[in-house]
C-alpha cells in the first residue's frame, strides 16, 4: 500500500510551501516574525483534517483561509522551535564530537531547507508572478482581468476580500505577501494583508464577490 504521508513530490511541495511562508513572515533584517500561538483546537481541527486527507499539500489545506492561517502559524513556530534548538546546542556543556556532529544535522538542514538564522546575509529570491498561483492556467489571462476588476478602487481590507474569495473559490493558491502587492498595490502593508487573509470575512461579505466571479467565469464552475 502506498505510503501517502511520505509521497516524496507531495513533500517537496510542503518544503516550498513552507519555505514561502516563512520568507513572508521575515522582518527587513531577516529576523522571524511570530505571530500569537493559535487556539489548540484550532490545532487539533487541523491535524484532524490532515489525518483523514492526507494526500492533501499544504497548499491543498491552505485554501481554506482560516486552515491556512493556522497551518502557516504552527510552521513559523516549528521553525523558531528549531532556531532555538540550534541556540541551546551551542550553550550546552556537551562533548566537542558531539556538537560538531549536531551542526553537522543543523547545517544540513539549512542546506536543504533554506531556513536558518542567516536568512538575513541571503539574497531572496525574487517572488513568483501572480499568475503562477493561478490554478487553471488556461483562464490566467481571464482571471487576473475579473480580479482586477473586482477589486478596482478598493483599499486594504475591501482588496484583500477579492483575493481571499478567489482562494476559497479554488480560482488562486494562497497568494503570498509579495506577489500580491506587485499585482495589487492597493492591498495595503504586510502585516494588514497577513491579519486579513487569515482572519477571514462574514460570508455575508463573501457571498456577493463569489458570485460576481461565478458570473464572470463560468467556465471553471461548470
Amino acid at each position: 500500500m502506498e505510503n501517502v504521508f511520505f509521497d516524496e513530490q507531495k513533500m517537496n511541495k510542503n518544503i516550498q510551501f513552507t519555505l514561502s511562508a516563512v520568507k513572508e513572515n521575515l522582518d527587513k533584517d531577516g529576523n522571524l516574525i511570530l505571530p500569537k500561538q493559535v487556539p489548540l483546537d484550532d490545532a487539533v481541527d487541523l491535524f484532524v483534517q490532515m489525518a483523514k486527507q492526507p494526500n492533501k499539500t499544504f497548499e491543498d489545506i491552505a485554501k481554506s483561509s482560516k486552515k491556512a492561517a493556522t497551518l502557516v502559524n504552527l510552521l513559523l513556530h516549528g521553525t523558531n522551535l528549531a532556531m532555538k534548538i540550534e541556540e541551546g546546542i551551542k550553550k550546552e556543556d556537551i562533548s566537542p564530537e558531539l556538537v560538531e556532529e549536531l551542526n553537522k544535522l543543523i547545517d544540513e538542514f539549512g542546506n536543504d531547507t533554506d531556513i536558518s538564522q542567516k536568512t538575513s546575509t541571503k539574497p531572496h529570491k525574487a517572488e513568483p508572478e501572480f499568475s503562477t498561483y493561478i490554478i487553471d492556467q488556461s483562464c490566467a489571462n481571464e482571471i487576473k482581468m475579473v480580479m482586477h476588476d473586482a477589486i478596482a478602487d478598493r483599499q486594504g481590507k475591501d482588496a484583500i476580500i477579492i483575493i481571499v474569495c478567489a482562494m476559497e473559490l479554488g480560482i488562486i493558491t494562497r497568494l503570498p505577501y509579495l506577489a500580491a502587492k506587485k499585482e495589487f498595490p492597493c492591498v495595503g502593508g504586510r502585516s494588514n494583508y497577513n491579519k486579513y487573509l487569515s482572519d477571514g470575512f462574514l460570508d455575508s461579505e463573501k457571498e456577493p464577490i463569489k458570485l460576481l466571479f461565478k458570473k464572470r467565469l463560468p467556465q471553471l464552475f461548470s
